[in-house]
């Protein structure tokens, strides 16, 4: 079965966050999201909006910032794991 375009580009975009997150103990912001996938900003923001809208990541409210992507936190919770000299906070 193949996917549509704005599915891989979601798929693309998601992996990217993950990527991100594993590599920096950090979400990558909408800016690194495009310029790393070469989108445009507006690009990249319709895709955070569309997975965020599937829950499979969440945004802070009123933004396009990676608020989480289960079961990394961008925030400090009580659930962290020191690995690789990076802490992880997770939900």
């Amino acid at each position: 079965m193949d996917e549509s375009p704005q599915a891989e580009l979601d798929r693309d975009v998601r992996h990217h966050i993950y990527t991100t997150f594993c590599e920096t103990a950090r979400p990558p912001s909408s800016l690194e999201t495009a310029a790393e996938l070469n989108l445009t900003i507006a690009e990249a923001n319709q895709s955070l909006d569309r997975l965020a809208g599937g829950h499979q990541i969440a945004l802070t409210p009123g933004s396009h910032t990676i608020w989480m992507a289960h079961p990394f936190s961008a925030l400090p919770t009580n659930f962290s794991a020191d690995v690789g000299g990076k802490r992880y906070w997770g939900n």
